[in-house]
């Protein structure tokens, strides 16, 4: 594909939903966009501002949380698989998510989760409701603290 075609999709790629490189870049693969353009076409969209890392991540920890209702550590280890880590992340983190929501959250999962199980024994229903919040990324600390 050619630069000027790659740099068009690119754009239109980004324009409609926040990305980060490592999208994009997954997108060059797709499209066959040769290896030596990457860098170049990256560096127009940052300075056009189609692609803006940390625009991307509060985006995606503003997303994840209110919608999937994922903890902290899935957050994080979906933004680490995207090669995205470090202050940043933690920043969006601090930013994005309310110490209080995200408490009443996993109160509200448990409550959820709860109703959905059929387990009489309180022993085997905690390690199903922890086994069930660690799997969507919330601090084991946390879990044991409102299974309580």
């Amino acid at each position: 594909m050619s630069y000027d075609r790659a740099l068009e999709k690119a754009m239109w790629y980004c324009s409609f939903q926040e990305r980060c490189v490592f999208d994009v870049e997954t997108r060059f693969r797709a499209w066959n966009v040769k290896r030596e353009d990457w860098d170049k076409i990256i560096d127009t969209l940052l300075e056009q501002n189609y692609l803006n890392e940390q625009r991307y991540i509060e985006a995606f920890v503003r997303g994840k949380f209110s919608i999937k209702k994922w903890g902290k550590m899935k957050i994080i280890s979906e933004l680490y698989q995207k090669k995205i880590s470090g202050k940043e992340v933690a920043k969006a983190i601090d930013k994005e998510i309310n110490d209080d929501d995200y408490h009443q959250t996993i109160i509200q999962l448990i409550d959820k989760k709860k109703q959905l199980l059929n387990e009489v024994d309180p022993q085997k229903l905690n390690e199903k409701l922890y086994r069930y919040l660690l799997s969507k990324g919330y601090e084991s600390d946390l879990i044991f603290k409102f299974l309580k």
